[in-house]
C-alpha cells in the first residue's frame, strides 16, 4: 500500500506509545514453577515478561490512549476514527472494547472500529485507519490501540504456546492527515492463508469458548499440523513473504536496500529461536547493508496485536532515528500474514 496519492502527503504519525504494567515476570521464576526447562527457556530467548496484576486489556487501551493524546496535544474529540486489536479475550463477552477505548478518551465523535488479525492486527488496524483517511475528507485524525492480558484460567503465558511467550500491555498510534514528527510510507503485506491450519489443527469446530481445552493450547494445533509434515512448506513460505514485505516497503518508500538511510529493522517479539532459524536469514540476503536489525522484545513478551507500534515506540523514546532516517517494522500474524511497515524520521 503505497501512502501518498490519493491523500496530498504520507500520513503523518503524531506519536506512538506503549502502556506496559510494572510488574514483570522473569524467565527464572518460571523455570523455578517447572512451567518452562532449558530447553524452552533458551528457544524461547525472553528474560522476562510483562504481567498486568490488575488492568484488563481495554483498561490498559486507554492508559496508552491516553498517552499518545498527551503527547501529541490532542484530546479525543479531535479523533474521526479509533481502530482497536487484540488478539486474547477483552474481558467481556458479546462486547465491543473499541467503544469502550473511544468512550474512555472521550473521542465522541469519532467511528469506534474493531481489527482482529491476530498478532498482525495494529498492522490492519493501521491500514484501516489509512483508508478512512483516503475515503473521507473530513477524517484528519485516527487512533489505532491494541491491548491484550494474556492470564490464568484461559491462558498460560509462559506455556500455550511452542515458539511465544505473550506479555500483557496496551500501544497507541496517532495518525495525522497533516504530517508529524514521522511519516508513513508505506504498508506492505504479504499472505498464505492455507496455514490458518496450524492454529486449528485437527479440532473441529466447537460451539463455544475452551470446549477443546480449558487453556488455549497452540502446542496441540501446532503438533497436529507438524504430523502432517508440513513444516518445510510453511518455512519455504514464510521466507518468500518475509523477503516480498521488506522489499515492497522499501520499494513503495522510494528506497532501496542499500540505502544508508535504511537505518532499522525491528523485529515481532517472537521466541528467538524461530526469528534467527525463519526470519534473520531472508533479511540477511537482502542486502541491507547500512540497516541494522534490532530485537526490543526480550523483556516484554510477545505483545498480542501490539508489536509494531511498541517497536516504534521504543525507537522514538531511545530517539533512534534521525530526521531522514527509516525504519522498517516487520510484523507477523497467524492465519497467516507478514507486513513491513515503513516509516520516516521528520
Amino acid at each position: 500500500m503505497r501512502l501518498s496519492p490519493p491523500l496530498s502527503q504520507p500520513p503523518g504519525i503524531a506519536a506512538a506509545v506503549a502502556w506496559l504494567p510494572p510488574r514483570r515476570h522473569p524467565i527464572a521464576d518460571a523455570m523455578a514453577e517447572g512451567r518452562v526447562d532449558e530447553q524452552m527457556a533458551a528457544r524461547l530467548g525472553y528474560r522476562s515478561l510483562c504481567e498486568s496484576d490488575d488492568r484488563a486489556a481495554p483498561e490498559m487501551a486507554v492508559l496508552a490512549a491516553q498517552k499518545a493524546l498527551a503527547e501529541a496535544g490532542w484530546s479525543g474529540e479531535d479523533l474521526g476514527l479509533v481502530a482497536h486489536s487484540w488478539l486474547y479475550h477483552q474481558g467481556h463477552d458479546f462486547w465491543s472494547p473499541p467503544h469502550y477505548v473511544a468512550s474512555g478518551i472521550g473521542a465522541h465523535n469519532a467511528l469506534p472500529v474493531g481489527v482482529q488479525q491476530t498478532s498482525n492486527g495494529c498492522v490492519a488496524a493501521i491500514e484501516v485507519a489509512v483508508t478512512r483517511l483516503v475515503a473521507d475528507p473530513s477524517v484528519d485524525r485516527c487512533l489505532v490501540t491494541t491491548a491484550d492480558r494474556f492470564c490464568a484460567p484461559g491462558f498460560d503465558k509462559w506455556c500455550s504456546d511452542f515458539d511465544v511467550a505473550y506479555g500483557d500491555g496496551a500501544t497507541a498510534l496517532l495518525l495525522d492527515r497533516a504530517g508529524g514528527p514521522y511519516s508513513l510510507l508505506s504498508v506492505a503485506s504479504v499472505s498464505a492463508p492455507e496455514f490458518e491450519v496450524l492454529h486449528r489443527g485437527d479440532d473441529p469446530f466447537s460451539l463455544a469458548p475452551h470446549t477443546h481445552s480449558s487453556m488455549v493450547d497452540v502446542r496441540r494445533t501446532k503438533k497436529a499440523f507438524r504430523s502432517t509434515g508440513g513444516i518445510p512448506r510453511f518455512g519455504s513460505a514464510l521466507d518468500a513473504a518475509v523477503r516480498k514485505a521488506v522489499l515492497q516497503a522499501i520499494t513503495e518508500s522510494g528506497l532501496t536496500p542499500g540505502d544508508r538511510r535504511v537505518r532499522y529493522l525491528t523485529l515481532p517479539r517472537i521466541g528467538s529461536e524461530p526469528l534467527a532459524k525463519f526470519f534473520r536469514p531472508p533479511l540477511d540476503d537482502l542486502g541491507l547493508r547500512h540497516t541494522e536489525v534490532i530485537d526490543l522484545g526480550r523483556d516484554t513478551g510477545h505483545l498480542g496485536a501490539g508489536d509494531s507500534i511498541a517497536n516504534l515506540a521504543d525507537l522514538h523514546a531511545g530517539n533512534l532515528l534521525a530526521p531522514g532516517e527509516v525504519a522498517l517494522l516487520l510484523n507477523t500474524g497467524n492465519g497467516f500474514t507478514w507486513s513491513c511497515i515503513s516509516v520516516r524520521r521528520e
